[in-house]
């Protein structure tokens, strides 16, 4: 058993240069900041030539001279954005200004949603571009901070953004999971972790989400031999941060086996996640 320490938390233009530095009272912002806002949040981006819907939530008392953090969360392979949008649970959590925009999946033809297509190289799955599309988007429309970029997802969308932080490491901020496993590639940059998985778990074997976990504290150049604890909400979890503190990457089993029904459901998004993560990305900086 490796010794464990207590530690407690209390991305037309470029893509590059949309997130380029622009000067700004409250810190570095893209080229959207000091813009006029476009009169309604875009509810779908282009993607090859494809529509991608969006649904996208905006602070109320937004800036266009504030940099605003983006949160991107990504849904599973039965539930569609506005079904995530709900039990997510993270804009009640919102703290400092940001931007939500949930994506919604292609569906396949037995009806479920997918984010990349069968014999997708690992290194450029479908919907990356889709996520490269929407950070581009809205740093050009909006006034966003581009370090300040975070992923969301359950179940297969938790294996995407696992992926996608492996792929796009260098653009993420951190990534909040459930249930995912991962697609490795060549992973680039550090980006921080909360990743969420119950051991009873039969959809997704917990396996697989301790290779993903694996993946990342190997792309944070993190020793996976002495976590620390940290508990974040109601969650203990394992933190492996030795090598690089501002890349934590949070390990949090979780045991939360019957759903709000009383069903024996150990595949859920647990109550208290949301706000979990989102207290979990205010903490990175």
């Amino acid at each position: 058993m490796p010794a464990r320490r207590h530690f407690s938390l209390p991305l037309a233009l470029p893509l590059f240069l949309l997130l380029g530095a622009c000067a700004s009272a409250q810190g570095a912002g893209s080229v959207g900041c000091g813009r006029p806002p476009p009169a309604e949040a875009p509810a779908h981006v282009e993607v090859n030539g494809r529509q991608r819907d969006l649904i996208v939530d905006l602070p109320a008392d937004y800036l266009p001279n504030r940099p605003n953090r983006l949160v991107v969360a990504f849904h599973g392979r039965t539930n569609d954005n506005a079904q995530v949008r709900g039990y997510y649970g993270l804009e009640k959590a919102r703290g400092e200004p940001t931007i939500f925009v949930y994506p919604l999946g292609l569906r396949q033809a037995d009806g479920t949603f997918s984010w990349s297509d069968p014999g997708d190289k690992s290194g450029s799955l479908r919907d990356y571009a889709l996520f490269d599309a929407i950070v581009a988007r809205f740093a050009g429309d909006y006034c966003v901070n581009p370090d300040r970029v975070f992923v969301v997802g359950h179940s297969l969308g938790a294996s995407f953004v696992n992926s996608l932080a492996c792929a796009r490491g260098d653009r993420i901020r951190g990534v909040g999971s459930v249930a995912g496993g991962i697609v490795p590639s060549q992973c680039h940059g550090g980006v921080a972790a909360m990743m969420l998985h119950n051991p009873a778990d039969e959809l997704v074997p917990i396996a697989e989400g301790e290779r993903a976990r694996d993946t990342l504290v190997a792309q944070n150049g993190q020793s996976a031999d002495e976590p620390e604890t940290a508990e974040v909400g109601s969650f203990e979890c394992e933190r492996f941060a030795d090598h690089d503190p501002s890349n934590p990457v949070l390990w949090c089993p979780h045991h939360q086996d019957l759903n709000s029904r009383g069903r024996h459901y150990p595949h859920q998004w647990p109550p208290g996640t949301g706000e979990a993560i989102m207290d979990f990305f205010q903490g990175l900086r």
